[in-house]
């Protein structure tokens, strides 16, 4: 007689890691698929010899010393090594990233400019600024999706809600009583809440801050009950017992904190929210260049030192060709441009 296996907890975990990572890899296939012919004359043409003969800089529109600056000067010494050219970081910070996308954006369409840009100059700013001084499916052209920030959705560890499904039946039973806190309005944790508040059907009051710091002092104080972090942020007091992980908001679970289940696992398929980090360049800068800028940013970001770095920064590693960007831009404006709209979402005047 055949003798029955029950399945052990850690086996339906990766079972369930294994179907969303599925999910996710489809969603990628599919996309880099649907745009390969119009990315194909582009893949068989050849930069100009002589490119890059000079120093290439990489814009950053964040102050340095944060997170995006940090892996900038990481990738900026691996691909000077592939370019055969120094790759200069610099940093222009200023209106949510807006000033440095913009000076890309704005620059000769030669590939010696490239951005480093997030999701605030590529999507948020697009649909919650109509005074945005560059258009970005227009003014900026995708290179390669470098990698996704993390975000995850944690609770004081001193509340009752020891998983997600527990924290949405004590919001529908008490609509609007539980809070949570984001670094601001339109930003990606609100954004991000705002989707999730939609797909469970749940009521959650939002607190804005004016960063981090502020929401981890509020919570762990007692003011609000959800805070919303980059899992860089989070890992700490996670650590520290301060705080309990109730879900990760990528596809894929997070090679930070690996025990914790996504969204996507706990009811809610093809959820994903957080953000991104991808290069750009001004908008008429030939194929050729750009296939020659993805290639030396692609075998950067495929180094395991590379690769590492990015992990233990909490974050998921992509390299998507321009084409699978592209589309992966899209569906993200249509994404969030639809949360805005039913929120009734208010951006710049």
């Amino acid at each position: 007689m055949r003798r029955k296996y029950a399945h052990r907890p850690e086996q339906e975990t990766n079972m369930a890691t294994h179907q969303t990572a599925s999910r996710w890899q489809h969603f990628i296939r599919t996309f880099i698929a649907c745009c390969a012919v119009f990315a194909a004359p582009a893949a068989q043409a050849q930069a100009p010899a002589s490119y890059p003969s000079r120093p290439v800089t990489l814009v950053v529109p964040f102050a340095a010393g944060g997170a995006t600056d940090v892996v900038a000067r990481l990738l900026a010494g691996e691909v000077s090594q592939q370019l055969g050219q120094p790759v200069l970081v610099d940093n222009k910070p200023g209106a949510a990233g807006a000033l440095g996308a913009n000076h890309v954006a704005k620059s000769a369409p030669d590939g010696y400019t490239v951005c480093l840009c997030g999701g605030g100059p590529m999507v948020m700013l697009a649909l919650l600024d109509p005074k945005l001084p560059y258009v970005p499916t227009r003014d900026l052209a995708p290179v390669i999706l470098s990698h996704l920030v993390d975000f995850v959705m944690v609770v004081r560890a001193d509340t009752p809600y020891k998983t997600l499904a527990e924290l949405v039946a004590a919001a529908k039973a008490r609509p609007g009583a539980i809070s949570y806190g984001s670094t601001g309005i339109g930003g990606p944790a609100h954004l991000g809440m705002e989707l999730f508040k939609q797909r469970a059907g749940a009521s959650f009051l939002h607190v804005p801050y004016k960063g981090e710091s502020n929401v981890t002092t509020d919570m762990l104080g007692g003011q609000i009950e959800i805070g919303l972090f980059s899992v860089q942020q989070a890992t700490p007091l996670i650590t520290a017992g301060k705080v309990r992980a109730l879900a990760v908001w990528p596809p894929i679970r997070s090679k930070t904190l690996p025990t914790v289940p996504t969204v996507a696992e706990q009811g809610y398929p093809d959820y994903f929210a957080g953000t991104f980090v991808g290069i750009n360049v001004a908008g008429a800068t030939p194929a050729p260049i750009i296939d020659k800028l993805y290639t030396a940013f692609d075998a950067a970001l495929k180094k395991p030192a590379v690769r590492g770095k990015l992990e233990e920064m909490g974050f998921t590693p992509m390299a998507l060709p321009p084409a699978g960007y592209a589309a992966f831009l899209h569906r993200e404006h249509e994404k969030w441009a639809k949360v805005i709209a039913e929120t009734g979402m208010k951006g710049r005047e």
